[in-house]
């Protein structure tokens, strides 16, 4: 029986020009990593404000993003 054997996919991402793979990271290590909270930026405006001043959404869909943020 003549049998191929084919590559598997690499584990992690390579470092470029190394043969060095990067360690795969857990499901808790990416849960905790994209559920920390986010600072705001000093005089960073709302988005859903200027889109609003704009004209890009009415008082109804305003009201929408807002009752969604609670």
């Amino acid at each position: 029986m003549n049998r191929r054997r084919g590559k598997r996919a690499p584990v992690g991402d390579m470092i470029p020009g190394t043969a060095v793979k990067l360690p795969r990271r857990s499901t808790d290590q990416i849960i905790a990593a994209t559920s920390r909270p986010v600072t705001p930026v000093p005089d960073q405006g709302d988005l859903v404000d200027h889109w609003h001043e704009c004209g890009l959404l009415d008082d109804e869909q305003r009201a929408e993003f807002d009752g969604e943020q609670s």
